[in-house]
This record gives structure tokens, C-alpha cells and sequence, in this order.
């Protein structure tokens, strides 16, 4: 006796998989979202521990150049060499969320950075005088609580979680 799968038993199977194919992929969006909001924490926290060499090693909060013509590519292009002898590249500067989001943007509309650092002086203790000055703000609120915020004590809060106090 020959045992071989009918085409409705075959049908069935192919429906089966595919149910479970779409309860899998809708459960593993949080998990892509809470990895991704983690990662953007942890870029941060790098950005922060580089910034804060940064004014250790050279005296003072880095000094965009004073161009009127400073577009943001520049710009980007700007903070990503200064900061990378610190260990801030240019992967440390984009959130993976906004990453994700920009995949269908043409390469020149893309965000180069996604954290907007703080304007501070030259003096060596600007960035820490006021202790809510924030060092880098997420430029978009991709993690459900509004944009992400660094501050000069290393502290990351989202905006909505500082505005309910």
C-alpha cells in the first residue's frame, strides 16, 4: 500500500504554514522594536562617552565651523570626522529604527546623523553647567515616547517620560 499526500492534505499544509508564517512575523515586531530601541540607546551612550573624551582631551565642546553655507551633509560629515578618533563613527550616529525607515528615501534624501548634538561655548565647563542641557537629542521619536535624550550626567530619557514630571 502506496501512502502519498492527497492535494487537499497538501493544501492544508501549505495554509498551516502560512498562518504560522504570519503569527510568527506579527510577534517578532515588538522584538525588532525593543532590540532596535535598545540599540539606539546604546549608540547614545557611545556618542556621550565620546563627547565627554572629546572635552577631556581637547578642552572644550567641539566647534562646528562657522559657515553660513553649512548644510547638513556637511554638517554630518562635520561631527562624524571630528568625533570618529573617539570611537564615534559614522554607524554610531544613526538610530536603527530611522535606519530602517529611511530604506526606501533615495541615498540623498537620507539623514546622514540621527542625533542632533547640543550647542555649547568654548568654555571647558559649558556642557556640564546646566545639568538639563541635553549633549544629543534623537532627531525623530521612532521608540513611542518622543524623541530620545542625553544628558551631561550619561542619563538617556525619552521626552514624553521628562514632560510627565
Amino acid at each position: 500500500m502506496r501512502s502519498a499526500f492527497t492535494l487537499i492534505e497538501a493544501l492544508v499544509v501549505v495554509a498551516i504554514i502560512a498562518v504560522l508564517a504570519t503569527i510568527g512575523i506579527v510577534a517578532w515586531q515588538p522584538l525588532i522594536a525593543r532590540a532596535e530601541g535598545s540599540k539606539c540607546l546604546s549608540n547614545m551612550r557611545s556618542l556621550h562617552t565620546s563627547l565627554a573624551a572629546y572635552v577631556q582631551d581637547v578642552g572644550h565642546w567641539p566647534q562646528e565651523p562657522n559657515v553660513e553655507d553649512l548644510n547638513a551633509d556637511m554638517d554630518a560629515d562635520w561631527w562624524i570626522r571630528e568625533m570618529t578618533p573617539y570611537g564615534a563613527t559614522e554607524v554610531v550616529w544613526m538610530c536603527p529604527t530611522i535606519k530602517r525607515a529611511q530604506r526606501s528615501e533615495p541615498e540623498k534624501d537620507r539623514c546622514r546623523i540621527h542625533y542632533t548634538p547640543g550647542i555649547f561655548g568654548p568654555q571647558p565647563l559649558d556642557p556640564y553647567k546646566f545639568s538639563t542641557q541635553p549633549w544629543l537629542v534623537e532627531i525623530f521619536g521612532m521608540h513611542g515616547r518622543g524623541p530620545n535624550i542625553c544628558f551631561p550626567d550619561g542619563s538617556i530619557r525619552a521626552l514624553d517620560d521628562i514632560l510627565k514630571k
